[in-house]
């Protein structure tokens, strides 16, 4: 194998797949990358064996080949090399490349590529394609209320649902859950209900671009696969049955206010100032003229009045205060609606005059006096 390429190309080549090398891996070869050579491109591939990212650039090709690198040591190399042009040169029947650029060389030993585990096959799925700036905004509003516990894989993963030609995903830890909606151009053969890792759809929205360009998502039995011009991403569905979250989401409501949402959001976090031990648990009274923040604890206290529209009966909640502001930023409206049933029940949060999205989140137990 023998190419020449640029600093910047290999930089966002290999910085593209990074993330999808684990540091941990049991097995050597997966702490590499796979570097390929065919014709005037290079792929270059990261892979856990559930999670795969792969990234093809053009590169002035001598010599066709492939080798896997360690990204400990290549993606270190890459960042300090001087934006001159960069040759990579493995010799044949052997595992170890020279890079060299300008008048100085290195020697990095790396691993055979047959056995590096490659892109999963694309199996025969349904398909449709969106705007990355709207699949990337769609994640943004509902990757907050993922799960971390491994122990309940299902809610580490987004739900992504498509009926007809309308697409939703949503998320749940059980003390949150989003919902997010968006009208297809075009309706896909078959309906799609698939649960996608977090972290798959963490990837997806980091290195899709905010552009109108289109990611065509396909999704098979078993994997799914997010596709650009230059970019591939594989992933493993995770099995099992999501909750039916529909049957969660208030339906009636006693109260409901119009508030500005960062003056909620403000106020919510200055408040949480005060509470330093366990969960930042912040009041909130909705009365005639908006709704009154505050918190009282051995610190001191703190009141904030946020003027706004309400409707229905005055009412006293209580709520984490870091939920609260995650559920307020993934909002995107300089407005929102909250809806509530009652003190003890779940709120609806929505951006104000909309209806393709919504967030709920329990309320919080009171602190003790």
């Amino acid at each position: 194998m023998k190419f020449t390429t640029s600093k910047s190309t290999l930089a966002y080549a290999t910085g593209t797949v990074q993330k999808a090398v684990s540091p941990r891996s049991p097995l050597p070869i997966l702490s590499g990358i796979l570097f390929e050579v065919h014709g005037d491109q290079l792929t270059v591939t990261g892979s856990d064996t559930e999670l795969t990212v792969q990234c093809t650039v053009n590169v002035e090709t001598e010599k066709e080949g492939s080798i896997v690198l360690p990204i400990r040591y290549i993606a270190d190399l890459v960042r300090y090399l001087p934006d001159v042009p960069i040759q990579f040169h493995t010799l044949p029947e052997s595992t170890s490349t020279t890079i060299i650029y300008g008048a100085s060389q290195v020697n990095i030993h790396g691993f055979e590529p047959e056995q590096y585990p490659r892109l999963p096959a694309m199996e025969k799925g349904v398909s449709f394609s969106l705007p990355q700036n709207i699949l990337r905004d769609m994640l943004r509003q509902v990757l907050f209320a993922v799960s971390t516990d491994e122990t309940r894989p299902i809610f580490t993963g987004v739900l992504m649902q498509v009926e007809g030609s309308q697409l939703r995903l949503v998320a749940t830890d059980t003390y949150r859950l989003a919902v997010r909606r968006f009208q297809l151009e075009q309706e896909p053969e078959q309906q799609i209900n698939a649960i996608i890792p977090g972290k798959t759809l963490n990837e997806v929205a980091r290195l899709t671009g905010g552009t109108e360009d289109e990611i065509t998502i396909i999704c098979g039995e078993n994997h799914v696969f997010f596709l650009t011009g230059t970019l591939k991403i594989a992933s493993r569905l995770i099995a099992g049955q999501y909750p039916p979250y529909e049957q969660v989401i208030p339906r009636e409501f006693i109260t409901r206010t119009r508030l500005a949402t960062r003056e909620i959001l403000e106020a919510t976090e200055r408040a949480s100032l005060l509470v330093r031990e366990g969960y930042p648990v912040v009041q909130f009274s909705l009365q005639e003229n908006g709704c009154v923040v505050s918190v009282q604890t051995q610190v001191g206290w703190i009141r904030e009045e946020v003027s706004g529209v309400v409707e229905g009966e005055p009412l006293e909640i209580w709520f984490n205060a870091r939920y609260m502001g995650e559920s307020l930023r993934a909002l995107g409206s300089e407005e929102l609606s909250l809806e509530l049933t009652g003190p003890l029940s779940a709120a609806v949060l929505r951006p104000a005059g909309e209806e393709n999205y919504l967030s709920l989140l329990l309320p919080a137990k009171p602190p003790k006096e």
